[in-house]
């Protein structure tokens, strides 16, 4: 049985690799892969309204090893707020208080309250929240944001959770807490609710509202300065009025840095960067919110089972088919239609069931074409040129095995007539009758039935001598006659007839074979058809 042509093996075939492929890890690699390509990163706007300043490595060598002297923040704060900067976040962790002789923390909280619009960092460590100064809640003028970083498993960045925290989401992310500062923003937000995902610290931290954030396809997408390069006055600070200010360590080797998609992000990039993209984003309206899984594998079946019926169940039905075909564009309009409403659609299970659907419509074009090339469109019999290839290789068998080798030559009578009165498509009504009838004198499987050309078949019969064959050639005149198919235009008989020639080569008594060529056997069985048509059809030759 070929299983190709079992459409409904087919079917299950396709929606099955849909469903494997939903089940496993790859299918969240290649939804990674496919993002990356579309959308992974995008165009920032020129002006973003977003400065970065850096404690970069230059800063360390005139300022001394990290951690610094408070006072140098609260100099830079100071800075920023002379700058009239509209919002900071300042992602440095304050974790302890300072309880040395020359504290500064009173300096740096007075600094923050006379800006009043700073954000500070807030993470988790051994199932504790840690706050800066280690107080309950934030600084007068501060308020606070979670820098958790959620990494893909092939080591990039790519989402976010907008809101996180021990036991409870109930801080907002960094960027986020940036947004909410400077537009008290308290409305909807976008991100997939996740109020069961539990990560780290003893599965405490609990994460909620996932977004994916497009980075830039600009690997410097924010101006960012120096932070000695700001305290030493070297930078204007008409540069930072009115904008959104980041500061946080660039220098390698003090926090950790991440990969993020795209080709012009090869290095890798601090936690402050990306929080400023995440802000951007925000600001912007660029996140994408992820569907849940089951609604992409959802997309997958229903638009794989379309696809599926429109290549193959639906050939003869031109109205339903049209309907399908305008359901599966707009179906394969969905991911768009869902990136322009800021929706992430799960990609990968429907790729894979549309890529199904052409391997087995390729498949099965790939075997038809075959089955085309070597058998005949009317009769579903071998063609001509499959007649010559077996005789070929049974010519050659006969020969060195010396067994006889015969074909039966079959042409219906007047057949030309029968179609000049009754029309071409009755014609080849005749030969499909024909045909089959032809099929039952097969006797061994290397027998072979074809279509010679347009009104004459042939029985190819190896190891049939030449009085079997004979009597064969007589039972398929005898069959063709008693099909009775009137045929009032020929001339010797009232119905379909046909005559029959027949030649047998390689017997053992035939010395002469092994030099004639193998369509000497055909030339042979030719000639006796025309001596049957001469003695007025409807016989065999030689009787």
């Amino acid at each position: 049985m070929n299983l190709l042509r079992q459409k409904d093996i087919g079917f299950i075939f396709c929606q099955a690799c849909v469903l494997i492929l939903a089940l496993l890890p790859l299918s969240r690699s290649l939804d990674n892969n496919i993002y990356d390509l579309t959308i992974g990163t995008t165009v920032y706007k020129s002006d973003s309204g977003i400065s970065l300043i850096s404690i970069d490595a230059k800063s360390l060598e005139a300022l001394g090893r990290w951690p610094w002297p408070r006072y140098l923040h609260a100099e830079m704060i100071d800075l920023l707020t002379k700058a009239d900067a509209k919002t900071i976040g300042y992602n440095i962790a304050f974790i302890e208080p300072d309880y040395s002789e020359n504290s500064s923390d009173d300096l740096l909280r007075q600094h923050v309250a006379d800006h009043g619009n700073l954000v500070f960092p807030v993470f988790a460590e051994r199932g504790v929240t840690l706050l800066p100064f280690r107080k309950g809640q934030a600084t007068n003028g501060s308020s606070l944001g979670h820098v958790d970083i959620e990494v893909d498993p092939d080591g990039y960045v790519r989402r976010f959770y907008l809101k996180a925290g021990i036991d409870t989401p109930r801080w907002p992310a960094f960027g986020l807490a940036l947004l909410q500062r400077i537009e008290n923003h308290t409305g909807f937000l976008p991100g997939t609710r996740s109020p069961s995902s539990r990560v780290g610290t003893h599965n405490k931290w609990q994460r909620d509202l996932e977004v994916l954030v497009p980075f830039s396809a600009s690997a410097t997408p924010f101006p960012n300065y120096s932070f000695i390069d700001i305290l030493e006055g070297n930078v204007s600070l008409e540069l930072l009025k009115d904008r959104t200010i980041l500061v946080g360590i660039e220098a390698t080797g003090i926090e950790p840095k991440f990969l993020v998609p795209g080709a012009n992000h090869r290095e890798m990039l601090s936690g402050t960067w990306l929080q400023a993209s995440l802000f951007y984003g925000l600001k912007e309206s660029t996140l994408l919110t992820p569907i849940l899984s089951i609604w992409g594998l959802s997309y997958a079946i229903l638009l794989t089972a379309l696809l599926y019926s429109l290549v193959f169940f639906l050939e003869r039905l031109p109205i339903l088919r049209t309907l399908v075909a305008v359901t599966a564009v707009g179906l394969l309009a969905l991911p768009i239609l869902a990136i322009r409403f800021g929706y992430w659609l799960p990609l990968s299970p429907a790729l894979i069931g549309i890529a199904s659907v052409l391997l087995l419509y390729a498949l099965t074009r790939l075997i038809s074409f075959d089955a085309e090339r070597r058998n005949d469109n009317i009769t579903d019999l071998a063609n001509h040129r499959m007649l010559l290839e077996t005789l070929r290789i049974e010519w050659e068998q006969s020969q060195r095995k010396h067994t006889p080798l015969s074909i039966l030559m079959v042409e219906v009578d007047s057949f030309n007539r029968f179609t000049d009165t009754f029309g071409p498509e009755r014609g080849d009504w005749v030969l499909a009758r024909i045909s089959p009838l032809l099929q039952q004198h097969k006797r061994k499987n290397r027998d072979l039935v074809a279509r010679f050309n347009k009104d004459t078949f042939a029985i190819l019969l190896p190891l049939t001598p030449f009085n079997i064959a004979q009597s064969l050639a007589e039972k398929v005149r005898k069959d063709i006659e008693e099909l009775q198919i009137e045929h009032s235009g020929s001339s010797c008989s009232n119905v379909i007839t046909a005559s029959v020639g027949f030649a047998t080569r390689c017997d053992s008594n035939d010395s002469a074979c092994a030099n004639l060529p193998f369509h000497q056997l055909i030339d042979e069985a030719l000639v006796a058809l025309k001596q049957a048509k001469q003695k007025n059809g409807n016989c065999v030759y030689p009787d």
